[in-house]
């Protein structure tokens, strides 16, 4: 798959406010996006900065310090740590599959990260941004999981998920720019697997189906990794009208 990189934009090409999901939610509550650099530009009509800062990165990702540390509470919940480790020392390699990253997420340590960035928008009293590199995959499972938590329509899940998939030449542009290796971006790209380039439905929809897999659903899931009801009656309070 080929995928052409822009020139490196100055705003986040794939923020959105979650509310715009589905005419259930509030706005100005959750908002989702690729990962922010300083010289950012946002829209008007986005509700910024925000209050708190979830940020789904492992470590060694980012290049300097967060840029909106001095206007937000920054939380690192390395979701993904873990999973790229069991999978390099599978004994039996397996074509990729993006479902199948996801899910990994939905293990320890990834799952009880996440019920933490729910419990982080249930209690703020503030706009939440949850971000990631492209805002696709990690801040995909966490939103998916979180609209599922209050009841959200499948469709209308998969449907905010797959917004981000024309969005992806200027991420990879401005995740090229603020990358810590070397400038070997076209050779690393090429050999990246197709998919990671794309947001296809499927993929979130294993999330869905393994959340909806549990006793009660994502409720059930939820439980069972440590989340309460009362953050769920917050988070619902949070974000429904």
């Amino acid at each position: 798959m080929s995928v052409e990189i822009s020139a490196v934009p100055d705003r986040l090409v794939n923020l959105r406010d979650v509310g715009t999901a589905s005419p259930e939610l509030r706005t100005g509550v959750l908002l989702r996006s690729d990962a922010p650099r300083a010289d950012d530009v946002v829209p008007a009509d986005v509700v910024w900065p925000p209050r708190t800062v979830l940020d789904l990165r492992d470590g060694g990702e980012a290049r300097e310090a967060h840029p909106l540390a001095e206007v937000a509470t920054v939380v690192s919940l390395p979701v993904l740590a873990g999973a790229t480790t069991r999978a390099e020392t599978s004994s039996q390699p397996v074509p990729f599959d993006l479902g199948r990253l996801y899910l990994e997420m939905l293990e320890e340590p990834g799952a009880t990260r996440l019920v933490a960035g729910v419990r982080a928008v249930a209690v703020d009293d503030g706009p939440v941004l949850v971000h990631c590199t492209a805002g696709k995959d990690r801040t995909g499972v966490l939103v998916a999981l979180v609209l599922a938590l209050v009841g959200v329509d499948r469709a209308s899940i998969v449907t905010d998920y797959v917004r981000t998939d024309v969005n992806m030449p200027q991420v990879l542009s401005r995740a090229r720019a603020t990358a810590r290796a070397p400038r070997r971006d076209a050779h690393v790209i090429a050999a990246l697997p197709p998919e990671l380039l794309t947001a296809p439905p499927h993929a979130v929809e294993a999330v869905l189906d393994a959340l909806a897999a549990h006793d009660d659903g994502a409720v059930g899931w939820f439980a069972a990794h440590g989340g309460d009801q009362a953050t769920l009656s917050a988070l619902r309070e949070r974000l429904l009208r």
